[in-house]
């Protein structure tokens, strides 16, 4: 049923590894547009929220994860590289023998890499702007940071798990549309649900911490607490993809073999 959707994940991890091969430099320059492009959304759900957070509004929770579906729908179109949804269409293409293992953690590494890069870039431009001095010590980001350095390795594994495999839905089930408009809905949607049901989002978490470190903020973190939540999700956030969707629909769309001996026996 999805076999059109499975040969364009085929088809889309190959461009990706000829552009790696071809030029690591191009390649490394669009998983930092990924990143920056996430970064440039969260300081939008930060100050949306942060709007609604100081007039005490139920709606700040719901706010904070209502345009970060923006980011991906950028991403994209705009040709940018993230990690995440990469675990799925690297997995999808190395299960259909088209991409090696050397290539998929060739490509994962650099993803992630260039996803890094770009969250650092980001901070310091927005840092130079002087924007980053105006919220106060408790903004919204620090809430949100507090809470991702104080849960536990298994809750952030599952939680990464859970992000990944609706983020990578978000790439995946659009595919099957031909409409933009509803390709956007749907990604807006998936995302929307996965941002606001609280899941864990590697490339986004390192987005948050950059940028939550040049802001002023009333909660200490060091680079171990980063570490902590970044390990544990970041393999979740693999198998969420590589399993979850990568995996999952590689197997029920592979064609089945029928013994003919079986066949003359049944007939």
């Amino acid at each position: 049923m999805e076999r059109e959707s499975i040969q364009y994940c085929i088809e889309l991890a190959l461009k990706k590894k000829n552009v790696l091969d071809q030029n690591i430099n191009k390649y490394l320059t669009r998983a930092a547009l990924a990143s920056i492009y996430i970064s440039f959304i969260l300081i939008v759900c930060l100050k949306l929220a942060e709007i609604f957070r100081l007039q005490e509004s139920l709606f700040t929770s719901v706010a904070y994860p209502f345009v970060f579906a923006t980011a991906l729908v950028m991403i994209i179109y705009g040709g940018g590289e993230l990690f995440t949804s990469n675990t799925m269409y690297f997995t999808i293409s190395t299960l259909a023998k088209k991409t090696s293992n050397i290539d998929l953690i060739k490509n994962w590494t650099a993803c992630y890499l260039g996803n890094i890069l770009g969250c650092f870039v980001f901070a310091i431009l927005y840092y130079f702007t002087g924007l980053s001095k105006e919220f106060p010590t408790d903004h919204f980001l620090t809430n949100v940071v507090d809470h991702k350095i104080h849960a536990s390795f298994i809750q952030l594994f599952f939680k990464g798990v859970l992000c990944n495999w609706l983020v990578c839905l978000a790439c995946f089930l659009p595919t099957r549309l031909k409409d933009d408009l509803a390709k956007m809905v749907m990604i807006f949607l998936l995302v929307f649900a996965f941002f606001f049901s609280g899941y864990e989002h590697s490339v986004a978490n390192i987005a948050v911490f950059t940028l939550a470190s040049i802001m002023p903020h009333d909660i200490a973190f060091t680079f171990s607490n980063v570490l902590h939540n970044l390990v544990p999700v970041t393999l979740g956030n693999i198998v969420g993809g590589s399993v979850g969707v990568g995996v999952s629909y590689y197997y029920l769309n592979s064609r089945n073999h029928v013994n003919p001996k079986k066949l003359k026996q049944i007939s």
